[in-house]
């Protein structure tokens, strides 16, 4: 009988990844195209900046926050293929049906479903990676499919902008939901679920075990938490200047919509594309025979951030915002395939879909759920005083936040070589 990894040839594997990354892309064109769309938002419902500073951040993040666990857990026991298909169709009508929203109430509930059906998309494709590559290859795959959802992310803000142009914010969020449900069924017609523990040739496989010892084992790997540091504090500058930086270049700059849509949305898509495949790669270069280079890599991208942050809240012209928000993303960005590489490899493999969202957590709910809220909160107190020139400073604890993730990245660097020999020891 031949094994496993005999039966999924090299090109069946690529085909799958490259699925997965186009679903990456349509969940961040679906997330990220209401960050354009704010304010004509306010306008027809009258909502404040905490409003839709909280719509986009932790309304968003907090119900995907709540339904990443129990879909993790139904990743790591049942088909993750069939799981990411019924998801996808399910945010992609959510999408969809925003566009009939009467109030900003109805809004903030597709939203809601949105956010519920994207939260079992990453940890089950994370989960499906690990086990389509090996070791060496893995952050390389990750960075791929981390790359989609970064053009979807530059996509969302250049789609929105141009279709808010041509259309309203309501036909904008119809025209993007559609193409989801199409691609759900092609994905149960062309692939199989591949069997846990392909890429390592394991013969058995472990039950999967209880909720709360999983969590337990998770947290008891010392890297990891340091991991969950990196990615939380990155999450928080990369979201926070992501879901105010078009408002930014709105106020400060006054930015046509459709010049946003394509200067910030083509420059974030780039950068983020490069920073996450270049990261991947590097890292599985550079790493391969010694696991912490893949967390010195994770640390060094944050640091190399901070100052084109800067540069990006006190730019003097948008020309000068859109070179430094081209840098920040490029290199914060590499600490994505990096840390979500070691979740998969640190973990076992029934734990695999709970490791990425637990660690997915800490960008999700500090990240994209308390940045663009504690942002929007700052702006409207700024703002008596302050003027359009408030968002600057409120832009400030983001670019900060770069710093402490790359802290917390050497400090994790220190256990992970002995975090991997005890997995493996067991």
């Amino acid at each position: 009988m031949a094994k496993p990894a005999v039966q999924w040839s090299s090109g069946r594997r690529y085909f799958f990844l490259g699925l997965l990354c186009l679903i990456g892309l349509i969940a961040f064109i679906d997330r990220q195209i209401i960050t354009i769309l704010i304010e004509p938002i306010k306008a027809e419902f009258g909502a404040s900046d905490t409003a839709m500073g909280a719509l986009t951040g932790i309304i968003f993040s907090g119900f995907y926050a709540a339904a990443a666990i129990p879909l993790a857990r139904i990743s790591d026991r049942y088909s993750r293929r069939n799981l990411i298909a019924a998801c996808l169709a399910f945010w992609s009508i959510m999408t969809s049906l925003g566009g009939f929203a009467a109030s900003f109430l109805m809004l903030a509930t597709t939203r809601v479903g949105v956010a519920v059906a994207e939260a079992g998309a990453s940890p089950a494709s994370h989960s499906l990676i690990a086990d389509l590559f090996p070791v060496k290859r893995r952050a390389t795959a990750i960075g791929l499919l981390s790359a989609s959802q970064a053009i979807g992310i530059g996509m969302g803000v250049l789609l929105g902008g141009l279709l808010l142009s041509a259309f309203d914010w309501r036909t904008s969020f119809l025209i993007v939901g559609f193409p989801g449900v199409v691609i759900a069924v092609i994905m149960l017609l062309l692939l199989r679920e591949p069997p846990r523990g392909l890429s390592e040739n394991l013969a058995k496989i472990d039950d999967q075990p209880p909720f709360l010892a999983t969590v337990a084992a998770l947290w008891k790997i010392r890297s990891y938490r340091y991991i969950f540091l990196v990615v939380g504090f990155a999450g928080f500058c990369g979201y926070g200047i992501l879901g105010w930086g078009p408002t930014f270049l709105i106020r400060v700059h006054q930015m046509p919509v459709d010049q946003i849509g394509l200067w910030f949305g083509g420059s974030v898509a780039l950068s983020l594309v490069i920073g996450n495949i270049t990261g991947g790669w590097l890292a599985d270069r550079i790493g391969q025979h010694d696991l912490r280079r893949y967390l010195w890599i994770a640390g060094a991208g944050p640091a190399l951030s901070f100052l084109p942050g800067l540069l990006f809240v006190f730019s003097p012209n948008w020309q000068v915002a859109i070179l430094a928000i081209f840098l920040l993303q490029l290199t914060l960005t590499t600490h994505i395939p990096t840390c979500y590489m070691l979740c998969q490899t640190l973990a076992q493999p029934r734990m695999r879909a709970m490791s990425s969202v637990v660690v997915g957590l800490a960008s999700g709910v500090v990240g994209s759920g308390f940045a663009p809220l504690i942002i929007g909160a700052t702006n409207d107190m700024l703002t008596p005083s302050l003027g359009v020139e408030a968002i600057r400073y409120a832009l400030l604890a983001p670019v900060c936040c770069a710093l402490v993730a790359f802290g917390a990245a050497m400090l994790g660097s220190r256990y992970v070589r002995a975090d991997y020999a005890a997995l493996h020891a067991t």
